[in-house]
């Protein structure tokens, strides 16, 4: 725990570095959520729309959610790879390594630093929006904060995956960006799942975005339970049990490849 707390302060601290990048990061995750509003203000007046039942009925916390939580998507992308590229720029990969912290603490609690971050924006952009502007919130925390843990792991699979790319091309990678794009258009983000062509809805099941995001707005805006969203965790767990072996196998080979280059804190 407390190489948790080292983790979590180094980031506090340098998040205090930059105040304006936090505070224009927060205006404009509030900003887009806003625009959200004042959409779903101009659409909502006198308009049902069928698809969107299954989520609470609400334009507004549908298009909000999908925000906030590809924000969510994107930090379990890009995290580990962060971490590393963090690292060689700072010049501090090897020294980490050399201590007694093994590559897979230095990711796993980078990562925790990160999503803390990310979630207490979101938390403060949804309270925000239930305070000012009025969007309907009934959350079944139980079961929201299980969707979550399970997305945040999934996710984090694909992450690892996307380091172990990273420490051999010492480049962008695909697979963050494949994932990324994917997510943006067939997660459900800003329209339901279920308007997809069939083919592209079966693509979508193999995205930890798509179940998450589905069973999340279910359980914040309809106060689902767990066993309500069942089928969506089965999903998400069962996507995490192929996700996270592989990233770990990705981050494995990627290390050894690039430690025998002699190129590991090369950026």
């Amino acid at each position: 725990m407390y190489k948790v707390w080292i983790f979590l302060k180094r980031r506090v601290v340098t998040f205090a570095s930059y105040r304006m990048a936090l505070v224009m990061s927060f205006l404009g995750v509030l900003l887009s959520s806003l625009q959200f509003y004042f959409m779903s203000r101009m659409l909502g007046d006198g308009l049902y729309i069928p698809s969107l039942s299954p989520y609470g009925g609400d334009l507004m916390s549908y298009l909000i959610i999908g925000s906030s939580f590809l924000g969510l998507v994107n930090v379990g992308l890009t995290s580990s790879s962060g971490a590393i590229r963090n690292e060689q720029l700072t010049g501090t990969l090897e020294f980490l390594l050399m201590s007694e912290t093994p590559l897979w603490q230095i990711l796993a609690y980078s990562a925790v630093a990160d999503f803390l971050s990310a979630a207490v924006g979101t938390v403060v952009v949804f309270a925000a929006m239930a305070l000012c502007i009025g969007m309907e919130v009934h959350a079944n925390l139980v079961a929201a904060g299980v969707v979550l843990l399970l997305a945040v792991i999934s996710m984090s699979g694909i992450g690892l995956m996307s380091a172990g790319m990273i420490m051999v091309t010492k480049q962008g990678d695909p697979v963050s960006w494949v994932f990324g794009v994917l997510s943006g258009f067939m997660s459900g983000a800003v329209f339901p799942v279920e308007l997809l062509p069939s083919a592209l809805r079966y693509l979508s099941r193999l995205l930890p975005s798509s179940h998450a995001l589905s069973a999340l707005r279910k359980a914040i805006t309809a106060n689902a339970s767990l066993s309500e969203v069942s089928g969506d965790v089965a999903s998400l767990a069962l996507l995490a049990l192929v996700y996270v072996p592989l990233g770990i196998l990705a981050l494995s080979q990627g290390f050894n490849i690039a430690r025998s280059r002699g190129g590991l804190a090369e950026y």
